[in-house]
């Protein structure tokens, strides 16, 4: 690329960028469920592989239908509990209405405003409840939407799957170009893989090492507050921070005393940062290869497009953006910039054998030939 033409083409790959990024929040309805489609579909799969391999006298063709079912039954299960539970406690609200005034007059009180607190019941009394229950349905009917439209776009990938690798060898001519385009297939999955299976482990890890705390301390919907903490788990840096406060919080309203509620954030907050910082780096590795400040980034990034989905699937579609990326001299430096070691390719690479390990493979063959001949003379 000369100098000349070097302006241009910036130009252009801003142009590009910014009409990509306007897509994607235009068309959020639509890519959406089909993001979150993908990312299931990949998970379907191996978790499928994993059953065939594992599981001896179950086939390739019986381990996707028995792994769909396990993985749609624990998420409606999960739901269904977090739904139940919520229900529960909200009936159990009107019981902390002192504790809420109290709470309401004394922050009144630090804060060293003259005017008579309001109560809980005139706060409610001002909220227009026809409007919430509106949004609430208008929530759950979008919520109900897009399950349903991941459904089928989940049940359509499985349908495609089978023809994919003729479509690969029309696409790719070049047998090196097709498996180079196979690995970049198998790298991306192995980190959406990876990436889920941390997440859950350590959020169940946290969620039962949570759920201890709070029974030691008497916190009422304790099993409640856990299931909310590994759900959000899957949401980095916030989901750990908001699992925390939100427990807290409802210990000040259950608990006259204020201590409960610290030893609640600061257990929790220290259960976090333990799995966080010791285990789940030894579980992950160098498989998603992104820094700290990236995962935040791409947080803020997806989160603003595509609000919940887009927290949810922050991390693995930065991931994925930083393997495709790094496939092209003109983008690698933004791979290379969002590694964590500077090595973008160490994913797809993975599979390629070492050149140590080749070059002792060609002076064995050397020696064995080098024997043989000299068995012949004899």
């Amino acid at each position: 690329m000369t100098k000349t033409d070097s302006p241009s083409s910036a130009s252009r790959m801003l142009v590009a960028a910014a009409a990509i990024i306007a897509g994607l929040y235009w068309f959020a309805d639509l890519l959406t469920p089909l993001a979150l489609a993908i990312f299931l579909w990949l998970t379907i799969d191996a978790f499928a592989q994993s059953l065939s391999k594992r599981v001896s006298f179950l086939p390739r063709a019986a381990a996707v239908p028995v792994a769909i079912l396990i993985v749609f039954i624990s998420l409606a299960a999960i739901v269904g509990f977090v739904i139940e539970y919520a229900a529960v406690f909200s009936r159990s609200l009107g019981a902390y209405q002192v504790r809420l005034d109290e709470l309401i007059r004394q922050g009144y009180d630090l804060a060293n405003m003259s005017a008579a607190p309001p109560t809980v019941g005139q706060l409610f009394a001002n909220l227009n409840p026809g409007a919430i229950l509106r949004g609430v349905a208008d929530a759950l009917q979008s919520f109900g939407g897009q399950a349903l439209f991941v459904i089928i776009y989940v049940a359509c990938l499985f349908a495609a799957q089978a023809s994919m690798p003729a479509k690969l060898e029309q696409i790719f001519q070049d047998e090196k170009e097709r498996g180079r385009a196979a690995k970049i297939g198998k790298a991306i999955a192995r980190s959406m893989e990876q990436y889920l299976w941390v997440q859950t482990i350590t959020g169940l890890m946290i969620a039962v090492a949570s759920w201890a705390l709070f029974a030691v301390v008497g916190l009422e919907n304790g099993l409640f507050w856990a299931a909310i903490i590994f759900v959000l788990s899957y949401i980095p840096v916030v989901g750990g921070a908001a699992g925390s406060l939100l427990p807290a919080l409802f210990a000040l309203v259950q608990f006259t005393s204020p201590v409960p509620a610290l030893v609640i954030l600061a257990g929790t907050q220290g259960i976090g940062f333990v799995v966080g910082n010791i285990i789940q780096p030894r579980m992950t590795g160098d498989s998603l290869n992104i820094s700290v400040l990236v995962v935040f980034l791409s947080l803020v990034f997806w989160g603003k497009l595509w609000g919940g989905p887009g927290a949810f699937l922050a991390v693995p579609m930065t991931v994925m953006l930083m393997i495709v990326l790094a496939q092209f001299p003109s983008t690698r430096w933004i791979a290379v910039m969002l590694s964590n070691n500077g090595n973008p390719d160490t994913s797809v690479d993975a599979d390629d054998p070492p050149a140590s390990s080749a070059a002792v493979s060609n002076q064995g063959d050397v020696k064995e030939e080098t024997t043989t001949s000299s068995d012949d003379k004899v």
